[in-house]
């Protein structure tokens, strides 16, 4: 009961929200190549179907080196969200998005869920810190190698969202470049990485990594031959 309460109120939520949108300031530490990466991702919800399907498009900009790709289009349903960065049971012990995310702490009145998955002896390790908005405040991602060492890590810092301030305004840095065919070579990657919840949501967590790869590509791509 708790659980559909918090479901209709999500759903009412983000319907009634003027441009409802989430924006997470991006840091990613690579510790094998001592690089961090500052950006932002943003979700931008576009519709939200009678059926309670949410479809929404996702942005992420590499600050680093002024580009960005997106948009991602990406449809949900509220019953079974797997990446729209929004909580429907918070509170629950289990809660599934497309994997299980198991409560391992409360303080403040801020909940904190993690999972664990490993492909071929990569791991990675997520964490969603999120209260009775349904809004995570912060999200964290760990990499592992083969060897058990940390390799990664992936932090988003809630920046701002309509679905807490109604009067939040959608933050998109000027001057930016499109990276062209970025979609594609991301998705062909996490193909190959379904870590987490689904290859969409790997695709949150590379981004940042192919971003890094195509600026080495560009720079070093033409001496190479």
């Amino acid at each position: 009961m708790l659980f559909l309460i918090h479901l209709v109120a999500t759903a009412f939520l983000l319907s009634n929200s003027s441009h409802p949108f989430l924006e997470y300031m991006m840091i990613s530490h690579f510790y094998t190549i001592n690089q961090t990466l500052v950006g932002l991702v943003i979700e931008n919800v576009t519709e939200v179907f009678p059926n309670g399907s949410v479809e929404f498009e996702y942005y992420s900009i590499d600050l680093n080196n002024s580009e960005y790709i997106g948009p991602i289009m990406e449809v949900n349903n509220l019953s079974n969200l797997t990446s729209l960065y929004v909580f429907t049971d918070v509170g629950n012990k289990v809660v599934y998005r497309a994997a299980p995310f198991y409560l391992v702490g409360e303080e403040d009145g801020v909940y904190i869920y993690k999972n664990e998955q490993n492909l071929e002896g990569v791991e990675v390790i997520t964490y969603y810190y999120v209260n009775s908005s349904g809004v995570p405040s912060k999200i964290v991602f760990l990499q592992y190698g083969v060897n058990g060492e940390l390799v990664g890590n992936t932090t988003y810092v809630l920046y701002s969202s309509s679905l807490l301030n109604p009067n939040a305004k959608l933050y998109f840095p000027s001057g930016l470049t499109r990276v062209q065919g970025g979609v594609d070579v991301q998705l062909s990657n996490t193909a190959r990485y379904p870590l987490i919840e689904n290859a969409f949501t790997s695709a949150l967590i590379l981004s940042a990594v192919i971003l890094v790869s195509l600026k080495v590509l560009k720079k070093y791509g033409n001496k190479n031959g």
